[in-house]
């Protein structure tokens, strides 16, 4: 009999093991408003569309919520595995920012794209590939 108390005391203590929080935080669990994946940053969201060498970004918040185009600064940098870096112009596109993306004869590009609003600074870099 203590033998199977035993296995069963085991049994509910590794389960309580398992459970613990930060699974809303996982990537991907950040809901998508415009059909994109959603890459979490420190302080902003980004979600990203990429349509062959169209690319389609849109800065959210925490919250899942657009950042109004008066509130953030959008810029991003090619940077291929030879050559320099160069910029990417994106343009403003049914609420978030757009552009067409050369890869210069390559197969594969990153782009890191920096958004700024109220002062916060983020980071990320997606691939462009063909």
């Amino acid at each position: 009999m203590s033998k199977y108390v035993s296995i069963l005391v085991a049994s509910i203590m590794s389960l309580s093991l398992l459970a613990h929080e930060g699974h809303n935080n996982a990537p991907g669990s950040f809901k998508s408003l415009h059909g994109g994946t959603v890459q979490n940053g420190k302080d902003l969201n980004l979600e990203v569309i990429i349509s062959g060498k169209e690319l389609t970004v849109y800065p959210t918040s925490h919250e899942s919520k657009d950042i109004a185009e008066k509130d953030v600064k959008v810029s991003a940098l090619a940077k291929p595995k030879k050559g320099k870096a160069y910029p990417v112009v994106l343009t403003n596109s049914k609420g978030g920012y757009s552009a067409t993306v050369e890869l210069q004869g390559s197969n594969r590009l990153p782009v890191e794209i920096t958004i700024q609003s109220h002062g916060k600074t983020d980071h990320f870099t997606i691939q462009i590939e063909e």
